[in-house]
């Protein structure tokens, strides 16, 4: 073979060469921008559902998938909304026109795994005979686990809770403010 095809060899394999590196680069790229994408699409679909809840007027989970669609977020589905109402926290509440709808608890309320005790406690409230204690939202569950656990010693003879609010009946409504103070005591030293 003449030495100038074979210069011309070595220049076409380099040019192949830099055009694959070239294209490499280019698909690299253009991952970054469709991952960033997605993250800015998530991102917006997370801010166009808090500000839907936020109107408190979406009754059913195929009303906020409708208005996700309406906002230009298409591939949403019922089973997508589902996830993020348990994921953020959203209950089911009256609104001002009495009707059911779909809320986000204010941002603080919502218990985590890092939030101590005390916090989710809002209130201790007593009469004759039971104890109550209202928690932060989603919360009393967790809190009636606890004072089942250290039951007839704290005088607790059972719990009830609900999604926020606990019923406490104590062993004995004669020692009823013991029961109390133990229980206050409880979430004082959490």
């Amino acid at each position: 073979m003449p030495k100038h095809l074979n210069s011309v060899k070595a220049i076409l394999l380099y040019q192949l060469h830099c055009c694959a590196i070239f294209v490499s680069i280019r698909e690299k790229n253009n991952a970054e921008t469709q991952t960033m994408t997605k993250q800015n699409r998530q991102e917006a679909l997370i801010h166009a559902f808090k500000a839907l809840l936020k109107t408190e007027s979406f009754g059913s989970q195929g009303e906020i998938v409708d208005a996700l669609k309406k906002e230009g977020f298409d591939n949403v589905s019922q089973s997508k909304v589902s996830r993020m109402l348990s994921k953020y926290g959203a209950v089911r509440t009256r609104n001002a026109r009495q009707e059911m709808v779909y809320t986000l608890p204010p941002e603080l309320g919502v218990p985590t795994t890092k939030s101590p005790l005390r916090q989710l406690v809002l209130d201790i409230e007593h009469n004759d005979v039971m104890i109550i204690i209202r928690t932060s939202p989603g919360a009393a569950q967790l809190i009636a686990r606890l004072l089942d656990s250290v039951g007839k010693a704290e005088g607790v003879l059972g719990t009830i809770a609900g999604d926020d609010t606990i019923f406490i009946a104590p062993i004995s409504v004669k020692n009823i403010d013991f029961t109390l103070q133990k229980v206050t005591e409880l979430f004082e030293k959490v």
